[in-house]
């Protein structure tokens, strides 16, 4: 779908929301920096609209890179679109722009300011953007690989959606960073402890969870042997997707794992799931035994 600023982001593939070349792969030895925790603040509640899945969104924003040192957590200013006096417009929850603005702006009504505080997982992970052009005098900065990145977003209208956008599952295991730990990383011949929880996939839904069928959340620590079953381990040993999706975890860290039914419980299904399956697990990975 165009949107009103499609030509700028043709002439400069400088919507630093898109993922358009120029960007750099992850090298051998490169150290990711300490990351923030996805954040979504609201500084105005609007009164109009819910955004939701499939619909088509204009918004203000302007984007900063992530400063721990400061209060706001807001540093170099390195894009926005109030300096160019041009709202930009996406459909919102189909993969337009960054996942942070997909997860983020979900649910935010018409009038609403809110401002998001987004890890590089959600953001351009390995991928750089150059310095955009200055703007009416204003300089912007080079956004550099695996930078956190905090955005001041006002919600100017939403046009619904016609027809309910259904998301597709995914046909292999996905893994998404919710917080990265900083303890030692495990691999998949460990036994270790976790909370978790978990839904079946349902893609018609925001943020893909249908209905939850276990937890130990709150409650005692599931003890999860990762490698071979073994008859004299005390733990559990769990379904193939559940231990390769937590594999390079870091201890404290949270996980969410989405695993299809070949990974899963299969055609047969098991108890409250039912058979094929998706299933969309978040894992908080406490130690390791």
């Amino acid at each position: 779908m165009k949107s009103m600023f499609q030509y700028i982001a043709a002439a400069l593939c400088a919507v630093a929301l898109v993922a358009c070349g120029g960007g750099s792969s992850k090298k051998a030895g490169v150290t990711i920096p300490p990351q923030p925790d996805f954040k979504i603040i609201d500084s105005v509640v609007g009164t109009g609209t819910v955004a939701a899945t499939g619909d088509l969104l204009v918004v203000n924003y302007t984007g900063y890179l992530y400063d721990a040192t400061k209060s706001d957590f807001k540093g170099a200013k390195f894009d926005s679109s109030v300096d160019r006096s041009t709202p930009y417009s996406f459909t919102v929850g189909v993969g337009a722009v960054i996942v942070g603005w997909d997860q983020g702006l979900l649910g935010m009504k018409v009038g609403g300011k809110r401002t998001l505080i987004v890890p590089q997982q959600l953001a351009f992970g390995a991928n750089t953007r150059t310095a955009l052009p200055a703007v009416n005098g204003n300089t912007y900065a080079a956004v550099p690989a695996y930078s956190p990145l905090v955005y001041d977003i006002e919600l100017i209208s939403v046009q619904t959606a016609t027809t309910p956008v259904v998301v597709a599952p995914p046909t292999s295991l996905e893994t998404l960073d919710l917080t990265v730990g900083t303890g030692d990383t495990i691999t998949t011949d460990k036994t270790v402890n976790v909370y978790y929880t978990g839904w079946l996939y349902d893609g018609s839904r925001i943020d893909l969870k249908g209905t939850q069928f276990d937890s130990n959340v709150g409650g005692t620590l599931l003890c999860v042997n990762l490698g071979t079953a073994n008859a004299a381990s005390p733990c559990t040993t769990v379904i193939p997707g559940f231990a390769q999706g937590m594999n390079g975890m870091k201890i404290g860290g949270k996980r969410r794992i989405t695993i299809p039914p070949s990974l899963g419980y299969g055609a047969n299904g098991q108890g409250a799931i039912p058979g094929n399956s998706t299933l969309i697990f978040e894992v908080t990975l406490d130690s390791v035994k």
